[in-house]
Parts: C-alpha cells; structure tokens; sequence
C-alpha cells in the first residue's frame, strides 16, 4: 500500500490507480492549506500597564462622578441651608414683632400716666403722690440683647435700620423717665405745699433787720421760724420771730413807725416782690421737672416739623413700634 509521503511523482492518467489516487491528493492539499494554530506570546509588563491605566480611567471616572454628586449635594444642600436660614429669618422677625408691640404697650401707658401727672400739676394743682411708683416700675423693654442671634434675611433694610434707631430713642426715654422718678421724689413735699397754696400767693418767709447796726451797707434779711401763710387769717403778728445771722433766734417788733425802735425792729419783705429777683427753689426744679414730662410726651407722641425754627419732624416711638412690627409681620 503505498503512503502519501511516497508518492512523490503524479500517476499517469492511464494507471489504473489514478482515479483512486486524485481524491486522496485532493484531501492532503485541502488539509496543508488550513490554517495551523499559532502560539500568542503575551508581554506580562503590557498586561499590568493596561491593567494600571484601566484602574486609573476607573479611578478618575469615580472622582469625577463623585464630584458631580457632590456638586449636586452642594447646590441641593445650600438650598436646603437658604430655606432653613429664610425659616429662621421669618420666626424671628415675628417674635421682633411681637416684642414690638409689648414695647408699643408699655410706652402708651407710660404716656398716660405722665400726662394725667401734668394735668394734676398744673391743671388740679395737686401733686400725683402715685406718678413716681407708678413709673418706675414701667420700663419699655427693647434693648440691643433683642437682635443677638437675629437672621434679616427678607427683611427691608429700612426696617433694620428703623430696629437700630429705635432702640436707641426707648435707651433715651427709659433714662428721661428715671429722671422724672428721682425729681418727683425729690419735690414731692416742697411742691405739695406750694400747690396747696392758692396761685399766685405766696408764704411770708423773710423780715429785714433794721437796728442801730444798719449803715451804708443796708439791712440784714433773716428768715422766719414759722413762715406766715397768705391766707392766715391771724395776719402779719406785731412781733416776729427770726433766726437771727449774729447766732439764734431773736424777737423783735414789726417796724410800723417813722422812727427805728431803741433796741431794733424787723419788717416782712414782700415775698411777691423777692421772688422775682431770687425765685423761690422750688420753683426750678418744678419747670424742670415739667420740661422733661413734657418731653417724654413728645417723644411717645411725635413732633411737626416747622420749617421757620429749622425744626425737622419727629415721628413718634408709638407710631414707630407699630410700623415696625408690621413690617416684621410680613416677612416670610
């Protein structure tokens, strides 16, 4: 039996094996021209490279998504922090408000109670003996602690500043209104007695010296023990009782005559006329007093500008505390 390996030379196509012979050829040639396998070699140093450059692709893909994440977290977390600031912003500018009205409360009493005081004085003639108890336990309660910790956020700016300036002006009136206090107290038994008096007159108090003593410097003015009361229906006494500038008290007669007695004489000096050239001291701190009553008033109330004095219009605390908190109110 012949192998494909020994038949090198083609059959003559008369053999008889020829026809047997083509299909076995036929099949080798088709078997040689399929493709052999090939062995792949693989750079080790390769693998890892790409291995590494696929990790660090990974890597960056991952930051940057976590990046983006992270910006949205951002823009999602700050707008969250915004509606929490604007939350907080609306809460306390409310509880403003509500502080501002309590403060408007207490100033409108205060008010009344100054005004009624100043009708009494002047109007009744009669010193309110309640007025200086009554205020001090009034204090308009809206000082700077009141914006510690505040957020303005969707509030006017002329609000804010009306928060200032208005804290500023009650500082003011809380203090004007302890001086009211401490002069009430101070003149309460001087005025009351000098209003117990009909207007217009006044208590004798003073005499004039006259005695051998007087010379070209002019007389002595001495005070009496017992002032002598205008509506006394005993009158001026023939003998008067003075506390004596050489020392003590001394008793003289009521000069009536055209000569000065041996032993000396006094005569009463008009208190009308004395209180024009030294007013009594009382009389001072009953205008001061007055002045600053006044004031409180029109720092509760307001002032009208005028434009011929250069006086600029001053809106009152009242009106102010209610602007205020209205405008707080709507912020949301």
């Amino acid at each position: 039996m012949l192998s494909p390996q020994s038949s090198g030379a083609a059959l003559d196509a008369g053999n008889p094996l020829a026809a047997v012979a083509q299909p076995f050829r036929q099949q080798q040639a088709a078997v040689q021209a399929l493709p052999q396998p090939h062995r792949i070699e693989v750079d080790e140093g390769a693998v890892q490279a790409a291995r590494s450059s696929a990790r660090k692709q990974g890597l960056i893909v991952g930051v940057l998504f976590a990046i983006v994440l992270g910006g949205i977290g951002w823009i999602a977390g700050g707008a969250s922090q915004q509606g929490a600031d604007r939350t907080k912003s609306a809460h306390d500018a409310h509880e403003l408000a509500t502080d501002l009205t309590k403060a408007k409360d207490t100033i409108d009493q205060m008010k009344a109670k100054v005004t009624d005081g100043g009708k009494s004085l002047v109007g009744d003639r009669k010193f309110p003996p309640d007025l200086a108890k009554t205020l001090s336990g009034m204090h308009v309660d809206f000082a700077g602690d009141k914006l510690f910790g505040r957020r303005f956020s969707g509030v006017p700016a002329d609000t804010t500043t009306g928060l200032f300036d208005f804290i500023n002006r009650v500082e003011a009136l809380n203090t004007k209104k302890d001086l009211i206090v401490a002069l009430l107290n101070k003149l309460q038994k001087p005025i009351s007695e000098e209003l117990a008096r009909p207007a217009g007159q006044l208590p004798l108090t003073l005499v004039a010296i006259v005695d051998k003593s007087t010379g070209d410097l002019g007389t002595l003015l001495a005070p009496l023990v017992t002032p002598i009361a205008p509506d006394d229906k005993n009158g001026v006494p023939d003998k008067l009782t003075f506390t004596n500038p050489k020392g003590g008290n001394t008793t003289w007669p009521r000069f009536t005559g055209d000569k000065i007695p041996k032993d000396g004489a006094v005569m009463p000096v008009s208190p009308t006329s004395f209180d024009k050239v030294c007013p009594s001291p009382t009389k001072g701190p009953i205008a001061q007093l007055m002045s600053n009553m006044n004031s409180l008033v029109d720092d509760i109330q307001g002032q009208k500008g005028d434009d011929s004095i250069g006086l600029d219009a001053k809106p009152g605390l009242s009106d102010m505390a209610s602007k205020l908190a209205e405008s707080l109110n709507k912020v949301n």
